[in-house]
């Protein structure tokens, strides 16, 4: 589970999501794919709040229950890539009942951060260069950029050397493609309430 150290440059979109639950209003993240929108789900949810991510995809029956639970008061918390009920489909026709905040690509200094903690993380060093060039590469995304640092880590207690960014930037992105080819997704998680423990 996240925590709010972890989320470097989401502190308005924190704030932004808990007064709209803290007011009632059921919420839906969006912004591209690696953008941070599950972490900071994870940091947020609470108790009785159901979480829906990914928000694509859902069948017209699942539609048809949120629907119904939105009727019935209860909070949802929603991550997409796009707040268009054209992209979204069956879920499209009750995009109107949620309040969208959109999580935003962070800044080179913020994203360089983000990978040196995570290669500290994975005990793995690497010159500044190459921290600068994977926060590039992850264009504000870090998702990506700690997905890159994995893959790198792992390459790396493997060979011998850390690989060059732009190669573990593609070895990272062909693993999310085979993961979601076999019926995973990048984001394998689907429609489940928040545990009173979370």
């Amino acid at each position: 589970m996240s925590d709010r150290n972890d989320l470097l440059g989401q502190a308005r979109v924190i704030r932004e999501v808990e007064k709209l639950l803290d007011s009632g209003r059921s919420v839906l993240l969006f912004g591209p794919e690696g953008i941070g929108k599950t972490a900071v789900i994870e940091v947020v949810r609470r108790p009785g709040v159901v979480v829906v991510d990914p928000l694509q995809h859902v069948s017209p029956q699942r539609a048809s229950k949120l629907r119904r639970a939105l009727d019935c008061g209860v909070l949802h918390l929603a991550a997409a890539r796009v707040p268009s009920g054209r992209e979204l489909g069956a879920v499209g026709r009750i995009l109107w009942r949620f309040s969208t905040v959109r999580v935003r690509e962070l800044p080179d200094p913020i994203m360089c951060r983000i990978v040196a903690r995570a290669l500290q993380e994975w005990h793995c060093t690497a010159r500044r260069e190459w921290i600068r060039e994977v926060a590039a590469l992850a264009k504000g995304r870090p998702g990506f950029a700690t997905n890159v640092v994995r893959v790198a880590s792992e390459w790396a207690r493997a060979h011998g050397d850390v690989p060059t960014p732009a190669f573990a930037f593609a070895a990272a992105r062909e693993n999310d493609v085979i993961r979601s080819l076999r019926g995973g997704g990048v984001n394998a998680r689907r429609v489940r309430p928040a545990s009173a423990g979370a």
